[in-house]
């Protein structure tokens, strides 16, 4: 009897070992493939990583995370194709998908913010009853913009036809436009909340994040290629990205000083956007509201023959983001359980 019960014993171990997976308590976290991740730097800067350097979780995984200054996502997206950017985070949702159908094999492997603040300005005498106020009506943005564009689609209207799209090559020139009366209504990123909140001749009708909530904004995107060689850079990366947020929950002051840090911005500048409750970050890939939002501009005709069949699931890898939580939990979820356990519900409820 007991020469069996010890093979009993020994065998229920042995199962338990044979159908772990990743890395358990103790284990040596696998090597990242690559030590230095390029980044792509756009003049608001990226908290998370700037809180990640400075409370040194990028060098607990092995990694060095060096900036590619980039002013337009156009540079962002020319210098993926080159080879000299391997990850891009703050390019909103719409333009990676709109460079996936155009034929740049990019995956998304996380997030940067789930909705910012971006504002819908007009002048301050206009009367704002919802957002078909807009049509027939000149908005100066992209209508590529499916925050707003899709909830009219879904209201019965055609957004596209519907509306005179008043284009630009600045944001700085869409509050210009409404201003000098070449627009009626504009919408415009988070980072010019201040320029929108401080000028007496606009005001601030409502925020994209009212209008479609959880829309998906900045997604984490690099080259299919990069994700599918660098796995575990990809999760010490995500892995201390998720730790700075952790951070970032209950360091708000702190933070806020280092991006100042970081940007050179001042402190009023930063928290006309950081304070706003719609100011949302998370790492989490939010699947369904890519695909929500490939569906609103694949209906908007936004997206251009070449992706006829396409499927974006193809182009969005939540695994490795699932991994890194799980590890980042289950090494340090002690220092704040709510937090890992308000991230993982999220996973939950958005990336099946």
């Amino acid at each position: 009897m007991k020469k069996t019960s010890f093979i009993l014993v020994l065998c229920a171990l042995l199962m338990i070992c044979g159908c772990s997976s990743g890395p358990q308590k103790g284990e040596e976290t696998p090597e990242p493939e690559t030590k230095v991740v390029r980044l792509a730097l756009n003049p608001s800067g990226h908290i998370l990583n700037s809180i990640a350097e400075d409370q040194g979780y990028l060098r607990d995984e092995g990694i060095t995370v060096e900036y590619v200054h980039a002013t337009t996502d156009g540079e962002v997206f020319e210098g993926i194709r080159n080879g000299t950017i391997d990850v891009a985070s703050n390019s909103g949702t719409n333009l990676p998908l709109q460079e996936i159908a155009s034929g740049l094999d990019l995956t998304i492997f996380g997030g940067y913010l789930i909705t910012g603040c971006m504002p819908v300005l007009s002048r301050v005498e206009t009367e704002w009853h919802g957002i078909e106020d807009l049509i027939g009506k000149t908005m100066a943005c992209e209508p590529n913009l499916y925050a707003i564009t899709g909830p009219l689609l879904d209201m019965g209207y055609d957004p596209i036809k519907q509306i005179q799209w008043y284009e630009t090559d600045s944001q700085e020139e869409r509050i210009e436009a409404v201003k000098n009366g070449d627009a009626d209504f504009a919408l415009v990123g988070t980072s010019l909340n201040y320029a929108v909140l401080t000028d007496p001749e606009i005001k601030v009708l409502t925020y994209a994040a009212d209008i479609l909530p959880g829309y998906s904004c900045c997604r984490v995107e690099a080259l299919s290629s990069w994700v599918n060689e660098n796995p575990n850079t990809v999760k010490a990366l995500l892995r201390a990205w998720i730790r700075a947020m952790a951070y970032y929950d209950t360091h708000h002051d702190e933070a806020i000083a280092l991006l100042q840090k970081q940007t050179g911005m001042t402190e009023e500048f930063i928290r006309s956007y950081f304070d706003n409750p719609r100011f949302a970050l998370n790492i989490d890939p939010m699947k369904q509201a890519v695909e929500r939002a490939w569906d609103y501009m694949e209906r908007l005709g936004l997206l251009g023959a070449d992706s006829a069949g396409m499927s974006i699931d193809d182009h969005i890898n939540v695994n490795l983001y699932k991994e890194a939580l799980d590890e980042c939990q289950e090494k340090y979820g002690n220092e704040n359980p709510k937090f890992y356990e308000k991230l993982q519900s999220t996973f939950a409820r958005n990336d099946d």
